[in-house]
């Protein structure tokens, strides 16, 4: 099961605004769902959108008490929430009251994140590396997958905070989270959830700066400051350390390979070999499988990285004598046997034409005495 073993958040007005319109919701080792929001300035009431749509997803969540969150259950829990926006939305403003939202649901052997907007989740390594962010539904963020616009560009940009998508109310249609499934999530690993308080006052490298040292605790302080010398906006953040402590029933086990013939050993790789060769195996190789989604990088990486590894231990080996030999060896030897014989004979051939050369040049030097 996916938990949380440490866990430490903040949600600051900042120097520059008069309210805070984040809100988080809850912080607790024992929860499941996490769950983060932007109340969008200049819409009107952002601090209430904020609020209405993070309860309404984080109650509905809860009240299902299932053993596993789905994408559709992410999603209706969107749909309920904007129903109860569209319920509260009672000022009549021009601009409609709105927000961004991120939710995160940990399941048994993954971890879904489910996104509106530009507030962010991070997913890191044990060592702060970023392993994963979600893409950011504003201009800037479709200028860079367009490749018009480079990162730099788009971090500098001032119309980053344009967004392409929201919880807003009055909306007629209907309103789609993005949601990505986290797989072969690791112990010590971690998730950072934070508004656009956050990631537009630090870039990501200095995100994995500062969160890659010192105790749990000391992170989420250093976080916090550096917002509060540099971001210009509220900010707020989520900061989860995740314990992994079950093998997912799709990973395949352990295979170990004969270091002597290369092929799968059947028991534990000790005196197990499947071929008649009597050797004392030793643990060569170990390849376990985890189980991936196909529209990830990881999942493609990992493909390559064992269809390499299978690659490397299926060579072929043929019996002579009751000796195994790799084909490819045999093969090889064979091609310089052929060569050696071809030009050994080329040599005897040349040799027994310069010897007839030389007879016949003596019979005409006798012919010619007589």
């Amino acid at each position: 099961m996916v938990q949380v073993i440490n866990c430490a958040s903040f949600s600051e007005i900042g120097k520059y605004r008069k309210g805070n319109e984040d809100f988080i919701y809850p912080c607790c080792n024992q929860d499941r769902i996490f769950v983060l929001c932007d109340g969008m300035g200049g819409h009107g009431h952002g601090e209430i959108a904020s609020e209405i749509v993070g309860t309404s997803v984080f109650d509905y969540l809860k009240k299902l008490q299932i053993d596993e969150y789905t994408p559709d259950v992410l999603q209706g829990a969107l749909d309920f929430a904007v129903k109860q926006l569209n319920n509260a939305d009672t000022y009549h403003d021009e601009r409609r009251m709105g927000t961004t939202l991120v939710v995160v649901a940990l399941n048994r052997y993954n971890v879904l994140v489910g996104h509106v907007g530009d507030s962010r989740c991070y997913w890191l390594d044990n060592r702060c590396n970023i392993k994963f962010r979600t893409r950011d539904h504003s201009m800037v963020a479709e200028a860079v997958e367009n490749q018009i616009l480079t990162e730099e560009e788009a971090f500098n940009s001032p119309k980053k905070n344009i967004l392409t998508r929201s919880v807003q109310a009055g909306k007629d249609e209907k309103i789609e989270m993005t949601i990505d499934t986290l797989v072969d999530v690791a112990g010590g690993d971690y998730l950072l959830l934070c508004t656009d308080g956050v990631n537009d006052a630090l870039r990501d490298n200095e995100i994995e700066l500062v969160l890659n040292e010192g105790i749990f605790e000391e992170r989420t302080s250093r976080l916090k400051k550096r917002c509060d010398e540099k971001s210009h906006d509220n900010y707020s953040a989520i900061f989860l350390q995740l314990r992994q402590d079950e093998q997912s029933p799709s990973t395949k086990k352990t295979i170990y390979y004969c270091p002597t013939c290369g092929v799968p050993l059947v028991k534990d790789g000790k005196n197990s070999c499947t071929t008649s060769v009597q050797t004392e195996h030793v643990e060569q190789q170990k390849v376990t499988i985890p189980s991936l989604d196909e529209n990830s990088t990881a999942y493609k990486k990992s493909c390559d990285y064992f269809s390499s590894a299978s690659h490397n231990n299926s060579e072929e080996y043929i019996n002579i004598g009751g000796i195994k030999i790799k084909k490819k060896t045999y093969v090889l030897g064979s091609v310089w046997i052929i060569v050696g014989l071809f030009m050994l004979c080329l040599i005897l051939s040349v040799a027994l034409l310069c010897s007839r050369n030389v007879e016949l040049i003596n019979q005409r030097e006798t012919i010619h005495l007589f």
